[in-house]
């Protein structure tokens, strides 16, 4: 089961909905340049403008399923649903993810619409598990191809982030170790170069600074 937290000393857990949601579209400056970098980092392309829409899609008829979004909104050309979602419940999630990108196309090519003005749909779901083992990406893009591998009209899209997949970022006692060893590093290196300008043989300085002859050699 993964853990909640990004640390244990953090003091919010970003892959709860609420707090999900407010770093995204809390009315800031921050918020707004997280999701415009998510956004961009994500699909692939410029994001400069985007903009909130209702998260609660209504349905054709009374009996069709609704959908509720995390966060639903529209830039240039693509309409976008971000999902946070932290169980693969009964293992369906995959269709869930499609009828979600089906269903937010659909509300937004309205009647009267020219096929030529239609938005891309993507659905993004930043995922608290793992969706495929197969894949090593953390990162996967699924279009709707033929057997051939050729796509459609590339207007369907649905992009998984498997948080699991993400390589951790060292903790701040290990960043410091190897601050440390870089600056001692640095530091031998710079003692080695000075003896390199007073004329010091090269057997003189590799025993002062514990470098090879090598190490030195490239130094000059």
């Amino acid at each position: 089961m993964p853990s909640l937290r990004p640390s244990p000393t953090a003091l919010l857990n970003p892959c709860a909905d609420p707090i999900f949601k407010i770093l995204f579209t809390n009315e800031s400056k921050e918020s707004n340049i997280a999701l415009t970098c998510f956004l961009t980092d994500i699909i692939g392309k410029k994001v400069s403008n985007v903009v909130l829409q209702p998260n609660e899609l209504s349905g054709e008829t009374n009996t069709d399923k609704q959908s509720e979004f995390d966060i639903n909104c529209k830039i240039e050309g693509k309409v976008v649903n971000i999902e946070m979602q932290g169980l693969n419940k009964d293992n369906h999630f995959g269709r869930r993810a499609e009828y979600h990108v089906a269903h937010l196309y659909n509300h937004y090519v309205t009647k009267g619409l020219d096929w030529k003005e239609t938005p891309k749909a993507f659905q993004i779901s930043v995922l608290n598990f793992i969706f495929d083992d197969s894949e090593k990406d953390c990162i996967s893009y699924y279009l709707m191809r033929n057997q051939n591998g050729r796509t459609i009209a590339r207007m369907l899209n649905v992009i998984f982030m498997e948080l699991p997949k993400i390589e951790p970022v060292p903790d701040e006692k290990t960043m410091i170790n190897a601050a440390e060893r870089r600056g001692r590093a640095n530091g031998i290196q710079q003692v080695a170069r000075n003896a390199i300008k007073e004329g010091l043989p090269t057997e003189q300085i590799a025993k002062l600074t514990g470098l090879t002859v090598d190490e030195i050699n490239k130094l000059k």
